[in-house]
């Protein structure tokens, strides 16, 4: 009778480890969603600034800048409220990939503030930490996309440093493309081919 328990609680514990590594593999897939998202709001802001900037000749360019969080943070705070209603379990690494970013959107905003009071554009220095943020989500999830895309982030950062502001935005929208909305759309792809078998 006690062995024939013992192999059902292992046989039960199996079961529950598949059963949380293939919830935390959907879950991580599915923060695709994030890296498109704002991947394209700041390709959008960037490329908007530019035309406001240099065709336009508007005085007040930046202004891109502060719409996009005003669509981008509904659209992530919807989306996380529909996403948790299905989910059936948070895992700790759910928590650790949410700490990381909450931690870049914190350096982000300090970045930013730091910059402008010293007169100095912010779009290297918010490259280099978005590929911080970029190479450890990429090396978590063991996804090479990722991990190829904060290696864009640093080189265009250094890239940026060497060019006029106007010109840092385009670099910024192609490093955007390569970095976050490619590894997005095949996260995002996979998640639904796993999610839809």
């Amino acid at each position: 009778m006690e062995a024939q328990e013992k192999n059902l609680s292992h046989t039960e514990s199996l079961a529950i480890i598949q059963n949380m590594i293939a919830t935390a593999k959907n879950n991580l897939t599915d923060n695709g969603f994030h890296f498109m998202l704002w991947g394209t709001l700041v390709i959008l802001a960037s490329l908007a600034q530019y035309l406001l900037a240099t065709v336009f000749n508007y005085q007040y360019n930046f202004i891109p800048w502060y719409i996009m969080p005003a669509i981008g943070l509904p659209a992530a705070f919807i989306y996380e409220r529909q996403k948790q209603k299905h989910e059936k379990v948070k895992t700790h690494f759910d928590s650790i990939f949410g700490y990381l970013w909450s931690a870049v959107a914190i350096s982000i905003f300090l970045v930013i503030f730091i910059s402008v009071k010293s007169g100095l554009s912010p779009i290297p220095f918010i490259m280099a930490v978005v590929g911080l943020g970029t190479f450890v989500s990429g090396n978590m999830l063991k996804f090479k996309p990722l991990i190829f895309g904060s290696i864009v982030f640093w080189i265009a950062a250094i890239g940026c440093s060497f060019a006029v502001p106007v010109l840092q935005l385009l670099i910024n929208s192609i490093a955007m493309f390569i970095g976050y909305i490619i590894p997005g759309i095949i996260l995002w792809k996979n998640y639904n081919a796993e999610t839809h078998v």
